[in-house]
């Protein structure tokens, strides 16, 4: 399947929504590793806010169907800034993944490799000197995909998101 990549803008702030909420409302009927459905995240606020400043990104299926969706920005909780990272690097040198997720209908079709892969092309054209990402503990399908792609698992820590009582994640860093 031939896919592309690109930043949302303002008329795909609904698609993004709907893409997010086929993801939620899969994971609430099959198994919710990353707990997306039992934390109620993102919500159509946050994706409102990702689109507006130009971090949320879309990947497209060869009719122009979403086929997934990730967050990238150099945004990163207190965890990021006490981790033992494989390199020094500044914030605006490390790209930072949030709410990567495939829309239901497209699992299984790579898209989820699609995304690492274009993630990590945004970031050397930004000029950044490493990709960095967290995932829940439980998540092991994306801890296993990451792994794949050479990421650097830094292990079990404790990360704070305001509004969640999950604080155990796996923090993950891809060296440039």
């Amino acid at each position: 399947m031939a896919l592309t990549f690109r930043r949302a803008v303002a008329t795909d702030t609904a698609v993004a929504q709907q893409a997010y909420r086929l993801i939620i409302d899969h994971l609430a009927e099959t198994v919710d590793f990353p707990h997306w459905h039992t934390e109620n995240h993102p919500t159509p606020e946050e994706v409102v806010g990702w689109v507006e400043a130009g971090e949320l990104y879309l990947a497209l299926d060869e009719g122009g169907e979403t086929a997934g969706v990730t967050v990238l920005n150099h945004d990163a909780v207190d965890a990021y800034r006490e981790a033992a990272w494989t390199i020094e690097a500044e914030p605006h040198e490390v790209l930072v993944v949030h709410a990567l997720g495939v829309v239901p209908d497209h699992l299984g079709t790579g898209v989820s490799r699609f995304l690492v892969d274009a993630t990590l092309q945004v970031a050397r054209e930004q000029g950044c000197k490493a990709v960095r990402l967290d995932t829940y503990v439980e998540n092991i399908p994306a801890r296993k995909l990451y792994e794949r792609h050479g990421f650097t698992d830094l292990g079990c820590h404790t990360v704070v998101y305001e509004g969640t009582d999950l604080s155990q994640f796996h923090l993950f860093e891809y060296v440039l």
